[in-house]
C-alpha cells in the first residue's frame, strides 16, 4: 500500500462518476488518493498515476487504513448492492471518528445524508436520478442484438443526465469547496425524455431502427424472469424505473450550466461518443 500523502479521498475512483472526476482533478493538479481494488488496473483506466489504498465498502475492518490523514471524502455508494445505505453508514461513521472535514456525496440514500448532516461536517450532496450509463448498464443487449428499449416506465419523462458531467461538477466542488458548502445540488440533462423519444435519438444515432417496447410491470417481471433475474431485482428496477412513470423526475435544473459554465451532455452526445457499445 503506498503512503496516504493526499488528504483527498475519492471512493469508487474508477466507476461513471468516479472515473472524470478522478481525470478532472488530475487536470485541475489536485493530489488524491483513489480507493481501489486493483491500482494497475485503475491506473491504465486514468491514464496516469496517483496515491491509492485498498477500500471494500464490505470490510469495515479496512476502514481506519484508508481514511488516515483524509480531510475530505468523495462518497458515492456501490451501484445495484442491496443494502448499500448501510455499508456506507458504517463508513460514513468511521470516517467522521478518523476526522474527515468535508463529504462530497453523492446523494442516493436520505439515511446516509441524515447521518452526514447531523455530523456537523461540512458537506455538499449532489443529486441526480437516471444516468445515461444506465442504457449500457441495464439495456446494451437490448439495444444492441433486439433494437429494443425493454424498460417499466411507461410514457414518463426523466432529464437523462451523462455521469462524465457529474464528475466534472464534483471536481469543481472539491475545487471550490466554500462556495458549495451545505447544498443540495440538483443535476439533470438538458432536457426530460421519454423512452420513445429517446428510442428515436437511439435509431438516429446508431443508423438502425430502435424500438421502446412500453412493458407494463408484470411484462416486465416475465422477460427478466426469463432472463435468469430474481423477483427482489425485477421489483427493485420496478420501485426505481416506476419514479419515472410517475412523473415524479421529470423536472429538470440549471444546475451543470452555472457551475461548468457550459450547457450539460445530451443524449446524442452519450451515444455519439459510445456507439461501439451499441453496435
Amino acid at each position: 500500500m503506498t503512503m496516504n500523502k493526499s488528504k483527498l479521498l475519492v471512493t469508487a475512483s474508477t466507476g461513471n462518476i468516479g472515473l472524470p472526476l478522478s481525470k478532472a482533478l488530475h487536470e485541475k493538479g489536485i493530489p488524491f488518493t483513489a480507493a481501489t481494488r486493483n491500482p494497475e488496473k485503475a491506473f491504465e483506466k486514468f491514464g496516469f498515476e496517483t496515491e491509492t489504498v485498498p477500500l471494500d465498502y464490505s470490510k469495515p475492518a479496512g476502514f481506519s487504513d484508508a481514511l488516515k490523514g483524509i480531510e475530505t471524502m468523495f462518497l458515492c455508494g456501490p451501484s445495484a448492492t442491496p443494502g448499500a445505505d448501510k455499508l456506507l453508514i458504517k463508513l460514513v461513521e468511521k470516517a467522521i471518528d478518523s476526522g474527515v472535514k468535508n463529504f462530497v456525496f453523492i446523494a442516493s440514500y436520505p439515511n446516509v445524508m441524515e447521518v452526514i448532516e447531523n455530523s456537523g461536517r461540512d458537506y455538499t450532496f449532489l443529486r441526480a436520478n437516471f444516468f445515461m450509463q444506465n442504457f449500457e448498464m441495464y439495456q446494451q443487449e437490448d439495444i444492441r442484438d433486439q433494437n429494443q428499449l425493454f424498460l417499466p416506465t411507461g410514457n414518463g419523462k426523466a432529464p437523462y443526465i451523462d455521469s462524465l458531467d457529474i464528475g466534472n461538477v464534483a471536481a469543481e466542488v472539491i475545487d471550490k469547496p466554500s462556495e458549495y458548502k451545505k447544498e443540495t445540488i440538483y443535476l439533470t440533462g438538458p432536457e426530460a425524455l421519454d423512452l420513445h423519444q429517446a428510442a428515436e435519438v437511439f435509431s438516429d444515432v446508431l443508423g438502425r431502427k430502435i424500438t421502446f417496447k412500453e412493458p407494463d410491470d408484470e411484462a416486465y417481471r416475465k422477460e427478466m424472469e426469463k432472463r435468469g433475474y430474481s423477483k427482489e431485482y425485477s421489483d427493485a428496477m420496478i420501485a426505481v424505473f416506476g419514479k419515472i412513470k410517475k412523473g415524479q423526475v421529470a423536472q429538470t435544473s440549471d444546475s451543470i450550466e452555472k457551475i461548468l459554465g457550459r450547457k450539460p451532455g445530451s443524449l446524442r452526445n452519450y451515444i455519439e461518443r459510445n456507439e461501439a457499445i451499441f453496435k
